[in-house]
Protein backbone atom coordinates (compact mmCIF):
# COMPACT_ATOMS: atom_id res chain seq x y z
CA UNK A 1 0.00 0.00 0.00
CA UNK A 2 2.73 2.53 0.72
CA UNK A 3 4.46 2.36 -2.92
CA UNK A 4 1.01 3.55 -4.74
CA UNK A 5 0.60 6.26 -2.45
CA UNK A 6 4.30 7.37 -2.50
CA UNK A 7 3.76 7.65 -6.22
CA UNK A 8 0.39 9.36 -6.09
CA UNK A 9 2.17 12.05 -3.72
CA UNK A 10 5.01 11.70 -6.29
CA UNK A 11 2.70 12.74 -9.15
CA UNK A 12 1.00 15.48 -6.98
CA UNK A 13 4.32 17.28 -6.12
CA UNK A 14 4.48 17.10 -9.79
CA UNK A 15 1.83 18.53 -10.83
CA UNK A 16 2.26 21.58 -7.94
CA UNK A 17 5.86 22.78 -9.76
CA UNK A 18 3.21 22.77 -12.85
CA UNK A 19 0.95 24.97 -11.05
CA UNK A 20 4.17 26.71 -9.32
CA UNK A 21 5.47 27.74 -12.50
CA UNK A 22 2.36 29.84 -13.44
CA UNK A 23 1.73 31.33 -10.01
CA UNK A 24 4.02 33.23 -8.54
CA UNK A 25 3.75 33.05 -5.43
CA UNK A 26 4.21 29.47 -5.12
CA UNK A 27 7.62 28.09 -5.26
CA UNK A 28 7.14 25.17 -8.38
CA UNK A 29 10.98 24.08 -7.85
CA UNK A 30 10.61 22.90 -4.37
CA UNK A 31 7.87 20.63 -5.49
CA UNK A 32 9.94 19.77 -8.00
CA UNK A 33 13.06 18.69 -6.07
CA UNK A 34 10.74 16.88 -2.98
CA UNK A 35 9.26 15.09 -6.42
CA UNK A 36 12.72 13.61 -6.81
CA UNK A 37 13.41 13.05 -3.14
CA UNK A 38 9.89 10.71 -2.87
CA UNK A 39 11.24 9.01 -5.71
CA UNK A 40 15.10 8.67 -4.94
CA UNK A 41 14.10 7.40 -1.57
CA UNK A 42 11.34 5.25 -2.38
CA UNK A 43 12.14 3.59 -5.55
CA UNK A 44 15.94 2.04 -6.62
CA UNK A 45 15.67 2.62 -10.25
CA UNK A 46 14.17 6.56 -9.15
CA UNK A 47 17.53 6.84 -7.35
CA UNK A 48 19.57 5.57 -10.57
CA UNK A 49 17.09 8.01 -12.56
CA UNK A 50 18.03 11.01 -10.26
CA UNK A 51 21.70 10.43 -10.18
CA UNK A 52 21.91 10.27 -13.94
CA UNK A 53 19.74 13.23 -14.03
CA UNK A 54 22.07 15.60 -12.07
CA UNK A 55 24.65 14.15 -13.87
CA UNK A 56 23.28 14.99 -17.61
CA UNK A 57 21.48 18.53 -16.59
CA UNK A 58 23.71 20.70 -13.70
CA UNK A 59 20.88 23.01 -13.94
CA UNK A 60 18.67 20.18 -11.56
CA UNK A 61 22.14 19.63 -9.68
CA UNK A 62 21.76 23.47 -8.65
CA UNK A 63 17.92 23.33 -7.83
CA UNK A 64 18.60 20.51 -5.62
CA UNK A 65 21.44 22.09 -3.65
CA UNK A 66 19.60 25.09 -3.83
CA UNK A 67 16.56 23.39 -2.05
CA UNK A 68 18.85 21.67 0.64
CA UNK A 69 19.36 25.07 2.09
CA UNK A 70 15.80 26.32 1.94
CA UNK A 71 14.21 26.83 4.92
CA UNK A 72 10.71 24.58 4.21
CA UNK A 73 13.11 21.42 3.16
CA UNK A 74 12.98 18.49 4.72
CA UNK A 75 15.88 17.36 7.37
CA UNK A 76 16.09 14.37 5.22
CA UNK A 77 17.34 16.43 2.29
CA UNK A 78 20.79 16.12 2.84
CA UNK A 79 20.60 12.58 2.55
CA UNK A 80 18.93 12.54 -0.55
CA UNK A 81 22.09 14.71 -1.77
CA UNK A 82 24.11 12.54 -0.66
CA UNK A 83 22.58 9.43 -2.20
CA UNK A 84 21.96 11.35 -5.60
CA UNK A 85 25.35 12.98 -5.89
CA UNK A 86 26.96 12.47 -9.37
CA UNK A 87 30.21 12.92 -7.96
CA UNK A 88 30.69 10.01 -5.89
Amino acid sequence: MRKPLMALAIVACLIMSVVGGFIPLLQGWIFFVFALYLLATEFETGRRWVTSARRRWPKLDEWIVKARDHKWAPSHLKKFEDHTDPTK
